[in-house]
């Protein structure tokens, strides 16, 4: 990858996190705030696919930007996202090799990960209890998972491509 690529490339990167961060932002009515997916730890799944270098480094900052900008407790959003990439990292030589549905599925299951690191953060700073509605986002976000990976894998092999 020449230089020009690799700059195309760092900032698609950047761009990615920022497009979800707004996405988590955004006010939507309280229906659709119930089952709107975690767009950054789907964006995190995806480039710990890509074995983007110091992965685990951007999905702390990004997850540390978001717990400022959302007023949760500060390095929730952070720790969850760095649990998120160290598994996939750890295991993408393996997702590579599997099908799509496989792969919907391992995403999925990481995702219950996430959310289950996310709950027990909550549980222990203010004993929050954990009701069945918090598991809303994971079905849309195994709705939008496929659509996003394709979405973000053709514009990553236009900007490879150049």
């Amino acid at each position: 990858m020449n230089r020009s690529q690799w700059r195309h490339h760092m900032g698609f990167f950047h761009l990615s996190f920022l497009a979800a961060l707004l996405l988590s932002l955004i006010p939507w009515n309280s229906y659709l705030q119930a089952i709107q997916p975690y767009w950054l730890a789907m964006i995190i799944a995806f480039w710990s696919l890509q074995r983007s270098p110091s992965i685990m480094n951007w999905a702390f900052f990004y997850g540390l930007i978001l717990d400022v900008l959302s007023g949760s407790l500060l390095g929730k959003h952070g720790m969850s996202l760095v649990a998120l990439s160290y598994l996939i990292g750890k295991s993408s030589k393996q997702l590579h090799l599997s099908s799509f549905w496989q792969l919907m599925m391992m995403v999925l299951g990481l995702l219950i990960n996430d959310l289950v690191i996310r709950a027990a953060i909550d549980w222990i700073s203010y004993r929050y209890t954990p009701d069945w509605t918090d598991l809303l986002p994971l079905v849309s976000a195994a709705l939008v998972w496929p659509w996003l990976k394709y979405t973000m894998d053709r514009m990553l092999l236009s900007i490879k491509n150049g």
